[in-house]
C-alpha cells in the first residue's frame, strides 16, 4: 500500500475513533464536546486530502 494513501487512512480512521468520545461528553461538559467534534473534522480532512492525492498520483503513473 501507498506510504500516503496509508497515512490518509490512519487519520481517518482515528477520527472515526474519536466521533463516540465526542458523543460520550455530549452532557458533561459541551466545550469540550465542541472541540473534540472539530478536532475530527480536522483529521478528516487530513485524511481525504492523503487520499486524494494518493490517487492523483496513481493516475499519474
Amino acid at each position: 500500500m501507498e506510504k500516503r494513501l496509508k497515512t490518509g487512512l490512519i487519520f481517518m480512521v482515528a477520527a472515526v475513533v474519536l466521533m463516540p468520545v465526542a458523543i460520550l461528553l455530549k452532557n458533561s461538559n459541551e466545550t469540550l464536546t465542541i472541540a473534540v467534534l472539530i478536532f475530527t473534522m480536522f483529521l478528516e480532512l487530513i485524511g481525504l486530502i492523503f487520499v486524494i492525492l494518493s490517487i492523483i498520483k496513481k493516475r499519474k503513473i
